[in-house]
């Protein structure tokens, strides 16, 4: 399931100097036979070029890439103590599949954040607008009530308002559930 392109091994890495590594990183698809200085300079190559590097590892010599990669997944089960301490992310179950579910659930979580974020955004603009446009208007007029001038909601009126129109949408938001996040950059 690899696909087709070019492959550097470990000795082809050791004639290259910082820019042509910089240069084959962007189209070479697979590196072989490395050690842990090469797989530190792949790192640091992928990161010059812009690319936000993921490494995965469960030995101690993965240990220095893993720690200078944007994100460093260890295995759990059978990956050193090392390699698990400088990880940003262990893998309980030591399965890859595991990285891809977890990385579509953080998508779902923030356009979840997004959506909950624009819809409160709106129902609470709508509702200050009416308090402050009735108050305005009222100020205007001169509506009084015993003296006091009268405010378009009470306090207690804007809380039941909350309440009864935004649990149950908001509860809706925040559980839904997005199954095209993992096509999108």
């Amino acid at each position: 399931g690899i696909p087709e392109g070019p492959m550097l091994t470990g000795d082809d890495l050791e004639r290259l100097d910082d820019a042509a590594l910089g240069a084959a990183v962007a189209t070479t698809r697979v590196f072989a036979r490395v050690t842990p200085e090469h797989k530190l300079r792949l790192v640091d190559a992928l990161g010059a070029n812009g690319e936000i590097v993921a490494v995965t590892g469960d030995g101690v010599n993965d240990a220095p890439a893993l720690k200078r990669a944007a994100v460093g997944v260890a295995m759990g089960r059978r990956g050193s103590d090392v390699a698990r301490e400088v990880a940003d992310l262990v893998l309980l179950d030591d399965n890859f599949a595991t990285i891809v579910a977890a990385i579509e659930e953080g998508r779902g979580i923030y356009e979840n954040i997004r959506t909950f974020t624009r819809f409160l955004f709106t129902t609470k603009f709508a509702e200050v607008l009416l308090v402050l446009l009735g108050s305005v208007f009222v100020v205007w007029s001169d509506v009084r009530e015993a003296g006091a001038l009268v405010l378009p909601l009470t306090a207690a009126q804007l809380l039941w308002i909350n309440l009864v129109t935004d649990g149950a949408p908001a509860l809706a938001l925040a559980l839904d559930r997005h199954p095209g996040v993992m096509p999108r950059r």
